[in-house]
């Protein structure tokens, strides 16, 4: 993904939100960067969350997945 993209993204989720996820900061020796925020730090938290529930209630999917891949000999 391109720099601009992403940053394109960042931008969206953060008028997306009531209070940013991202928040850009200037200066510096590097010129500067960006640091999640708490309500981003949530977001990533919660993501977590929902990821886990998923693979969780599809366990049994991605076992039978995992048994319909084809298994190469050394």
């Amino acid at each position: 993904m391109s720099y601009r993209r992403a940053w394109l993204l960042v931008d969206e989720i953060n008028h997306t939100l009531a209070e940013p996820a991202v928040k850009a900061e200037t200066g510096g020796a590097r010129g500067g960067g960006a640091a999640v925020t708490p309500t981003g730090e949530q977001m990533v938290d919660l993501y977590r969350s929902i990821e886990t529930r998923a693979r969780t209630a599809a366990d049994g999917e991605f076992r039978a997945i995992g048994k319909l891949i084809r298994h190469e000999k050394p």
